[in-house]
């Protein structure tokens, strides 16, 4: 039977077989496969998935029987692809037989993705969902549903990531957000996060205090920077995260805010709270709730509140209730305007009738 690290290894030598761009030896499959599993599952920081493992997967992968079918071929000797470019595993022939493993490793991983940090796992569940119900209805869905988007990462994340786990210095040039111009910076990377479909990198910037918070898709290039990456650069994400919604932390205090929310945003909440510290104080008149959370408001916060304009106010503190209204202004102050054009007045044509000839005039 596959296990959740095997499928996780062969979606991972999927992804690299199917990028046209990159060309991947045995070498690159085992450090890609590596990296997977270190980021999705528990092991020792010195762990190495071996050779012969990877051999295995793609030994598997082309088994027309047991596996899936894969036309993996190899090329100048040395680097790995699949001979029809379109091809996927996620469209491969899976047999009936095949389906009660598949449905026992969607369980496995849907499980380990309500878990902070790992999700990332649901493209893999949904793949492995949409192969056994294609398989069981003939290939014709059921079941409709909205997709999650695609998560937005960059061409240098793979990069950044290696930096962020080895301690590697880089030299980063990236736009921030609204810039016009790309930054250039000495970075020193300490975490990735996941939020609102984009990855981020945390780190402190050289001559800068504070964590600096760059989205990977922003990064229009790099170089490594040949500089010692200092012991006491280290970074909690516990205490990090733990008083905001999002990826930002601006150097304020945290604090007690009081919204009100009303209908059907109150229920979605009472269900999904947009934080762990929120609860419930009291009911509104109209069938909404007041709630109580303990963060501090950054942009993330007012750009949720902005969201839910029509839903939510802000009750108390008054300077935050005044803050979100000046970042909701400066939203809507960039949007672009459009004047609608006045619709067009049909012009009374006169109708030139002409006159019959009067045919008994003459007489």
């Amino acid at each position: 039977m596959v296990t959740s690290n095997a499928l996780l290894r062969h979606i991972t030598i999927d992804a690299c077989l199917r990028d046209t761009d990159h060309k991947y030896s045995l070498t690159d499959l085992i450090a890609a496969c590596t990296r997977a599993i270190k980021e999705n599952s528990k092991v020792k920081e010195n762990f190495t998935v071996s050779v012969r493992t990877v051999q295995l997967d793609l030994q598997f992968m082309r088994d027309k029987k047991k596996g899936y079918g894969a036309p993996i071929v190899v090329y100048e000797q040395k680097y790995y692809k699949y001979k029809d470019p379109a091809y996927s595993i996620g469209n491969a022939n899976v047999k009936q037989t095949n389906l009660a493993p598949l449905s026992e490793i969607a369980e496995t991983l849907r499980r380990y993705t309500k878990i902070s940090g790992m999700e990332t796992l649901k493209g893999a569940v949904s793949l492995i969902e949409d192969v056994i119900e294609n398989k069981i209805n003939g290939g014709q869905k059921k079941i409709g549903e909205l997709k999650l988007q695609p998560i937005s990462e960059g061409k240098f994340n793979d990069i950044i990531k290696d930096a962020v786990i080895n301690r590697k210095v880089l030299s980063l040039s990236y736009y921030k957000e609204g810039g016009a111009t790309s930054t250039s910076i000495i970075f020193y990377p300490l975490y990735m996060k996941i939020y609102a479909n984009r990855w981020f990198v945390l780190g402190y910037e050289e001559g800068r205090e504070g964590i600096n918070v760059i989205a990977t898709d922003t990064v229009t290039s790099y170089s490594y920077a040949i500089l010692p990456f200092p012991p006491n650069y280290t970074f909690n994400p516990d205490a990090y995260f733990k008083d905001i919604i999002g990826v930002t932390k601006p150097q304020l205090r945290r604090e007690e805010i009081t919204i009100c929310v009303k209908e059907p945003l109150a229920s979605f909440l009472i269900k999904y709270p947009i934080h762990p510290s929120q609860k419930m104080i009291s009911k509104t008149d109209d069938g909404g709730e007041t709630l109580q959370l303990q963060l501090i408001p950054n942009d993330e916060f007012y750009r949720w509140v902005y969201e839910n304009t029509s839903y939510v106010t802000i009750v108390s503190p008054k300077a935050c209730a005044i803050s979100a209204t000046n970042f909701i202004k400066n939203v809507i102050k960039d949007l672009p305007t459009f004047t609608p054009e006045k619709p067009k007045r049909e012009s009374k044509k006169k109708k030139i009738i002409e006159k019959e000839p009067d045919l008994f005039s003459m007489f």
